[in-house]
């Protein structure tokens, strides 16, 4: 996508942010438990996120959703008046018992708010310690809600799906999987390369603008291809080389075929959701972008509920 192309997707994201529908996209009883804009301080720098812990019981699990790059928090929790597809996060807190953390990113050069991930090439994304952030926020979430460090996700969609992968190779025995949508691994990457085995979910669409499935130079930094970026983590988590597929019927004008490589190192493994024809946005039944948004970042597909197949993936993953 060039870069009169991406601004206008920016433009058009802000735009229906504030008019695409006339209330929150979050239920009121969600909403009541939500604590919105907590802060820590790092390096100086105050950081927010909001926190949902709807049982606040110990030994819960704890899952991280990182918006991408232009986006925040309030749009994750569909507080900004925008279809949210991690909406449904909230409902599976809810009846799981899981805490959800929802950070905000800092500014970049570009003014957008976003994650300082592994690409050495992106121009828009910040030079924050953000690693540094997310490891004080465990820290500092252990001590007050006493969640299971076994039990520790990672979710994040585009610029905070690169990121989640930037983690996982920084801080990766802190965390137990993680889910990257619509984004891939670097092409030329600054980040350290760990051998830690940690489960890998990925969700990609095959026609995707922003993040081409099939790897190249982008707006905001070179990728490497999906198909890559599995083979990558297959062979870091020693699982399968074949794997478990299945096609999910199809009623959108893209399709989802899933592939699960199993047996990796500690129980690890490595899962991807191939959209064939899909876009720069996650799949929800629920949560329905606008045509406008959709004529830019390409097709929603509505077949699955992203986040109840990256909860299915991650449920039963117990770090060893």
């Amino acid at each position: 996508m060039n870069r009169s192309r991406f601004l206008i997707f920016l433009s058009l994201l802000a735009i229906c942010t504030c008019i695409s529908c006339t209330s929150y996209r979050l239920s009121p009883q969600h909403r009541e438990l939500l604590l919105t804009n907590q802060q820590i301080k790092i390096g100086g720098i105050n950081r927010t996120y909001h926190l949902f812990n709807p049982k606040n019981i110990p030994n819960s699990p704890i899952v991280f959703l990182f918006h991408g790059n232009g986006g925040s928090a309030d749009n994750i929790a569909g507080l900004s008046h925008v279809k949210a597809p991690y909406i449904p996060w909230f409902d599976i807190a809810a009846h799981e018992g899981l805490i959800l953390v929802i950070p905000n990113g800092t500014i970049g050069p570009k003014d957008s708010q976003g994650w300082n991930d592994c690409r050495n090439d992106a121009p828009r994304i910040p030079a924050s310690d953000d690693v540094g952030f997310i490891a004080t926020l465990l820290d500092t979430l252990k001590t007050s809600l006493r969640y299971d460090d076994r039990k520790v996700f990672m979710v994040g969609t585009s610029n905070g799906g690169h990121f989640v992968m930037r983690l996982a190779q920084e801080i990766p025995h802190r965390m137990t999987a993680f889910a990257s949508i619509v984004a891939s691994g670097p092409a030329s990457s600054k980040c350290t390369n760990s051998t830690i085995p940690v489960s890998a979910l990925f969700m990609n669409g095959t026609a995707d603008p922003l993040v081409p499935y099939l790897g190249g130079k982008t707006e905001n930094g070179t990728v490497i291809s999906t198909d890559s970026s599995i083979a990558y983590w297959i062979k870091r988590n020693r699982t399968q080389t074949t794997p478990i597929i299945n096609e999910f019927p199809q009623k959108s004008s893209s399709k989802v075929i899933s592939y699960r490589y199993a047996q990796g190192v500690n129980g690890t493994e490595v899962m991807l959701y191939k959209v064939d024809g899909g876009g720069h946005i996650e799949p929800s039944r629920t949560e329905r972008y606008s045509f406008l948004l959709t004529a830019f970042a390409g097709s929603q597909n509505g077949d699955i509920e992203s986040a109840e197949e990256i909860w299915s993936f991650f449920k039963q993953k117990v770090r060893k």
